[in-house]
């Protein structure tokens, strides 16, 4: 049941990697068919994305000096980003106006509390280097809600607009996240 249930966790992972490259995007054919130019004219194919199991590490643990990010969208037709994100502890709990997570557990445990009402808002104005913050909205807490356990393999799909929090984190509690538009 276990090894079924790792399977299927990775078997949507890809799925959702490959629909989220995809979603939103038209293939050569289809541009020149929609263009009026024959499919020989064609733009060409995307390049692949990959990282090695040394440098997923790596970001999981920050050696690269910078923030979770494994793959940044271009806001064009690849409109998500997958991040290698961590907690070692609870921390704030948020929502996403245009996000939704696409988790995808790897290390640890936490219990997920998703829905009810944020309470107690923390949302920064600005980045450190004076961007506006405006996609998230953070709190110290969430009042109501759902409360699941969720560990190593498992899958969890939180919706933009849906408030979550982890707490209880049993680490280090480790999981890929792509944020798809």
């Amino acid at each position: 049941m276990i090894m079924r249930r790792a399977v299927l966790a990775s078997i949507v992972a890809a799925a959702t990697l490959t629909l989220a490259g995809t979603a939103g995007s038209q293939t050569g054919a289809d541009a020149a068919r929609n263009s009026g130019d024959s499919p020989s004219v064609s733009s060409p194919a995307p390049r692949l994305i990959y990282f090695s199991k040394e440098e997923v590490e790596a970001n999981f643990a920050h050696h690269k000096g910078m923030d979770e990010t494994l793959y940044a969208s271009d806001y064009g037709s690849r409109s998500y980003e997958v991040k290698t994100s961590q907690r070692l502890k609870t921390m704030a709990a948020e929502t996403h106006d245009t996000y939704t997570d696409i988790l995808y557990i790897v290390k640890g445990s936490a219990t997920l509390i998703t829905g009810g009402k944020l309470v107690d808002d923390i949302t920064p104005k600005t980045y450190p280097n004076g961007k506006p913050f405006t996609e998230t909205k953070m709190a110290r807490s969430i009042v109501g809600g759902e409360s699941r356990h969720i560990a190593v393999g498992d899958v969890v799909i939180i919706p933009n607009g849906l408030p979550h929090w982890f707490t209880e984190v049993e680490g280090p509690f480790w999981f890929f996240n792509v944020k798809s538009r």
